[in-house]
């Protein structure tokens, strides 16, 4: 073999090494964000003798997402519960967690979507909650974010909507064959604010079986998502 091969097939062995072993460093990083999330929720929402009772219809124990509200460079996480002990019908206590799992913001009967604004008040973004189907816009004031949804303003972007409908059904899987185009509010929790999520049936599917398009308005862009809880 010569020297070049040598050389050639070094790079490559190297190559290889480097991007598994980036893999598995976001691998332990993810187990790590779990298992700090876990860990948070047991010592700061679960009384100290109780753990998280069943879910209806097999769902997790809790959902949430992260997103850096203040720009810091660090992840904020919020989650919103899912544990029948903690939600009345389809409405939930959620809850915000500092970059340091430490909760800065709770709320009460919070149902999804759960969406990240596209303005900043006092440093932080904006939180848009939805509640009895009514979405807020939660605003960051005294060091904290607003916890009383009866004082947070309305929100309703009624034409943003009807574009992500138009996206949509004019995208090529729509177009395809698709039919029964619905709006699904089981976002990934912070979604973006011009983010909405599709249902849709095919034409020749005998099954019904649900398929689910991501539009995101401001950029124009609509793909294809395996199903309606799919991760950021």
């Amino acid at each position: 073999m010569g020297h070049r091969h040598i050389v050639f097939y070094s790079i490559v062995i190297t190559v290889i090494a480097l991007v598994v072993f980036a893999l598995r460093e976001q691998e332990v990083q993810e187990q790590s964000i779990e298992e700090k999330l876990a860990s948070a929720i047991k010592k700061q929402i679960l009384p100290s003798d109780k753990t998280l009772s069943n879910t209806d219809q097999k769902l997790p124990y809790y959902l949430y997402g992260r997103a850096d509200l203040n720009n810091n460079g660090k992840e904020e996480t919020f989650v919103l519960m899912q544990s029948e002990s903690y939600c009345e019908k389809s409405e939930c206590k959620a809850y915000l967690f500092d970059d340091q799992y430490k909760i800065m913001a709770k709320w009460e009967k919070i149902q999804q979507p759960v969406l990240v604004g596209d303005d900043i008040n006092n440093g932080w973004k904006d939180i848009l909650l939805t509640s009895d189907n009514q979405t807020y816009l939660i605003q960051y004031t005294d060091k904290t974010y607003n916890e009383k949804l009866s004082t947070a303003l309305k929100y309703m972007d009624k034409a943003q909507a009807l574009e992500a409908v138009g996206l949509a059904i004019d995208s090529e899987y729509y177009q395809a064959n698709g039919t029964n185009l619905e709006l699904d509010y089981n976002q990934p929790i912070f979604d973006c604010q011009t983010c909405y999520l599709f249902s849709y049936e095919e034409l020749d599917n005998t099954n019904s079986q649900q398929h689910y398009l991501a539009v995101n308005v401001a950029t124009g862009s609509v793909r294809k998502v395996n199903n309606s809880q799919n991760k950021q």
